[in-house]
C-alpha cells in the first residue's frame, strides 16, 4: 500500500497504527489509483462487497470493472477532475455515481468520492447506494433485458450504438442481416466502414454526428455499402446518448432498407416525368390549336364589335326618333283648348306629324340603306345562292328604283294634311310658343273649365269637388300653352284616379266613401320658385308604378284609354323646358299629389336650368 498521506518516519507509530486500522475497518470501498486509471490500493471491501480479489485488480484500469454505459461520463468526470485542479493549491473534489461489475457478472451502483491530493494519486471513496434502489433496480434490470432481447431480435431494422468517437460497440441481428457484417466483424470498426467510399471522402459521417450532438438527432436518406460492396437506399435515425448534465455517452443509430420503395419512387418518378413530358407535348399541340381559335375568335370579335357599333348606331337613331316622337305628340297636344278641337287635332295631326317628321330620315335611312346595299354588291359581285334567290323573290332593282318615288309621294300626301291640321291650330289659336309672364292661376281656371264637363255628376259617378287654395303668386315667366298641357294631363289623371276609386266600390255599395275631391294649392317658394300642388283622393300609386310613372308610352290605364305620354310630355315641359321639377306623392289607398314646381324668371335659371342648358348647348338636337 502507498503512503496515504506525508507522514514522515518521526511520527509516532501508533497514529499510523490507528490509520491502518480504521482503512481496513471502513464498510466504504476506498482505493487509491494513478492519473491513467490504474488502481494502485484498495482496502479489503472491494472483495467483501464485489467478490473479486485484491490482487487481481491492482494495476488494473478502473475502465474494466465499469458498466459500459458508465465509463464514457466517469472518464469525462475525472479528467474534469485533473483539469480543474490543475495550478492550484487546493485540493478538489467532485461526486458522481457509476456502477461496478461484480464477481458473479451483476452490477451494484455506488457514489463516489474523489480527490486528486498528490500530483500522482488520486483518492476516492465509494459508498454503496444499489440496496437503497434495489427493487428500482431489479426492475430495470428486467426491463433492459427484455429491451435488449427485443433489441437483439429485430431483423427489419439494424440497430447499433456508437461511442463517442464513432466506433461500433453494438449489433443486433437486423444489422447483420442488412449490411451482411457478423457482429464479431464489426464491433470497434468505425462507422464510416458502412458508408460510400465518396460520402466517406467529403466526411459525411462526422457531419452526421456533430448534426446529432448539436441538434439532438438527425435523419436522413442515403445510400449505403453492405459487406459485399454492394449498395443500397437507407433510411437512418441517428440519435445523440447524453447523461443528465448533458454530457455525450455515444449514438444510437436505426437504419432501414427502403431500397424497394426508392426503386418504387424512381420508377413512379420516370412515369411521371414520362406523363409530364406527354402532357407538354399535348399542352403544345393544345397551344398551337388554342392561338389559332384566338385568331379565328379575334376576327369573329371585330365583325362582332362592327356588328356592335352598327346597333349603337340604330339604337340611338331609335332613341332619336323616340324622343322626335314624344315631341311632336307634345306639339299635337298643345293644340287643344277646346275638347272638340283638342281630340280632331290628336287625332290627325299626331299620326300625320310623325310620319311627315319621319319620312326625311326614313328617306336618309333608306338612301343610307340602298347605298350600302350596292357596295355589298360591288365588294361581293357573288353572292350566296340564298341572297341571289331572295333578291329575284322581291325584284331588288325594282325596289331600288321605285321607293324613293314612294316616300316622295307620300311626304306630298303627308304634307297636304299638315297644311290642314296648320288651319285647325290657327283656329284655335295655340301657336303662341314664345315665353312670356302669366297669371298660372288663369292657365288652371281655363283647365278646369275646358274639363267641365268630366267634373260634373253623372248617373253612375257623383260630381268632383275641386277645392282650390291659391298663395299669392306674382306673375311668372313661363311658356303658358305647353304649361296648360301639364295642367290638363295632372288634372285628367285626377280625375281618372277618382273615377276608378268610384268605380271600385261599386261591389260594396255597404262602404261609404268619401267626397271626390281634387285639392289645387299654390305657393311661392324661397321668393324664387312657385309651386302648385295638384292632389286627389283616389286608389293611389304603387312604388313599381312610381318608378316609371314618367317613362315614354308606360301607362296602366286599359288599351284605348291611354298612350303613356301625358306625363311624360308632363315632365319633359316642366323640368326640360322650364327648368322646374316635377314629383309625385302616392301610396295605395292615400291618393296621389303631383307637386309642380317652376322658376319665376327663366332669365334666372336655377340649378337644374342650367344643367338642362348645358345639355341642350352639347346636344342641340336631343330635345328638337
Amino acid at each position: 500500500m502507498p503512503p496515504l498521506t506525508n507522514v514522515t518516519d518521526s511520527q509516532p507509530l501508533l497514529k499510523q497504527i490507528q490509520v491502518d486500522r480504521f482503512l481496513q475497518l471502513s464498510r466504504d470501498l476506498l482505493c487509491v489509483f494513478s492519473p491513467g486509471g490504474q488502481f494502485e490500493w484498495l482496502n479489503p471491501q472491494w472483495e467483501s462487497v464485489l467478490g473479486i480479489k485484491l490482487e487481481d485488480v491492482v494495476g488494473k484500469s478502473w475502465i474494466e470493472l465499469s458498466h459500459p454505459e458508465d465509463k464514457a461520463f466517469v472518464d469525462t468526470s475525472l479528467k474534469s477532475l485533473l483539469q480543474g485542479s490543475k495550478g492550484q493549491t487546493l485540493p478538489e473534489a467532485i461526486s458522481f455515481k457509476s456502477r461496478l461489475v461484480c464477481q458473479d457478472g451483476t452490477y451494484r451502483c455506488f457514489l463516489w468520492q474523489v480527490s486528486w491530493v498528490d500530483p500522482n494519486q488520486i483518492y476516492a471513496v465509494l459508498r454503496e447506494v444499489t440496496e437503497v434502489a434495489r427493487p428500482f433496480q431489479q426492475a430495470l434490470m428486467e426491463t433492459e433485458e427484455l429491451f435488449h432481447y427485443l433489441v437483439e431480435n429485430i431483423r427489419d431494422y439494424a440497430i447499433y450504438m456508437l461511442d463517442q468517437e464513432g466506433c461500433i460497440v453494438s449489433w443486433n441481428q437486423g444489422a447483420e442481416r442488412i449490411n451482411g457484417y457478423r457482429e464479431a466483424e464489426i464491433l470497434g470498426q468505425p462507422v464510416s466502414i458502412l458508408y460510400l467510399p465518396e460520402d466517406v471522402a467529403v466526411g459525411k459521417p462526422q457531419e452526421e454526428m456533430a448534426r446529432a450532438i448539436a441538434e439532438g438527432r438527425f435523419e436522413d436518406e442515403s445510400w449505403r455499402v453492405r459487406r459485399d460492396g454492394s449498395q443500397f437506399w437507407v433510411h437512418a435515425v441517428l440519435t445523440a446518448l447524453k447523461d443528465e448534465q448533458g454530457q455525450l455517452r455515444g449514438f444510437a443509430k436505426v437504419v432501414r432498407d427502403v431500397t424497394e420503395c426508392r426503386m418504387a419512387e424512381e420508377a413512379l418518378q420516370q412515369a411521371y416525368n414520362d406523363l409530364e413530358r406527354r402532357v407538354e407535348e399535348r399542352t403544345e399541340e393544345l397551344w398551337r390549336k388554342n392561338e389559332q381559335l384566338e385568331q379565328a375568335h379575334e376576327h369573329l370579335q371585330q365583325l362582332n364589335t362592327e356588328l356592335v357599333e352598327q346597333a349603337q348606331d340604330l339604337s340611338q337613331t331609335m332613341q332619336y326618333l323616340k324622343q322626335t316622337q314624344v315631341q311632336l305628340i307634345q306639339s299635337e297636344k298643345m293644340s287643344s283648348l277646346g275638347q272638340l278641337v283638342a281630340g280632331v287635332a290628336h287625332e290627325i295631326n299626331n299620326p300625320v306629324n310623325f310620319i311627315f317628321g319621319n319620312l326625311n330620315y326614313a328617306t336618309q335611312y333608306i338612301e343610307d340603306l340602298l347605298r350600302l346595299l350596292l357596295v355589298y354588291q360591288q365588294e361581293y359581285p357573288q353572292p350566296t345562292p340564298t341572297i341571289e334567290a331572295v333578291a329575284d323573290a322581291i325584284d331588288l332593282e325594282f325596289v331600288a328604283q321605285d321607293l324613293p318615288k314612294l316616300l316622295s309621294s307620300m311626304k306630298l300626301g303627308a304634307d297636304r294634311i299638315r297644311q290642314i291640321v296648320l288651319s285647325l291650330r290657327n283656329f284655335s289659336r295655340l301657336d303662341e310658343s314664345e315665353k312670356k309672364p302669366v297669371d298660372i292661376h288663369e292657365g288652371i281656371e281655363s283647365t278646369l273649365l275646358i274639363l267641365q264637363n268630366r267634373l260634373k255628376a253623372k248617373p253612375s259617378l257623383p260630381a268632383i269637388a275641386v277645392i282650390k287654395d291659391y298663395g299669392d303668386i306674382p306673375l311668372v315667366e313661363c311658356y303658358p300653352g305647353p304649361l296648360n298641357q301639364v295642367f290638363m294631363n295632372i288634372l285628367s289623371n285626377a280625375i281618372d284616379a277618382v273615377e276608378e276609386r268610384v268605380a271600385a266600390n261599386h261591389h260594396r255599395p255597404h262602404v261609404t266613401l268619401p267626397e271626390p275631391t281634387i285639392h289645387i294649392f299654390t305657393e311661392v317658394l324661397n321668393q324664387q320658385t312657385v309651386a302648385i300642388h295638384i292632389a286627389d283622393n283616389g286608389l293611389g300609386i304603387t312604388e313599381r308604378v312610381k318608378q316609371r310613372l314618367f317613362d315614354p308610352f308606360f301607362t296602366t290605364k286599359p288599351i284605348g284609354k291611354g298612350t303613356g305620354l301625358g306625363l311624360s310630355i308632363s315632365y319633359q315641359i316642366v323640368v326640360e323646358k322650364h327648368g322646374g321639377q316635377l314629383r309625385c306623392l302616392s301610396a295605395p289607398g292615400q291618393g296621389t299629389e303631383f307637386i309642380i314646381e317652376i322658376p319665376l324668371n327663366q332669365d334666372n335659371p336655377t340649378a337644374s336650368q342650367k344643367a338642362l342648358r348645358e345639355l341642350l348647348s352639347t346636344n342641340p338636337s336631343m330635345f328638337t
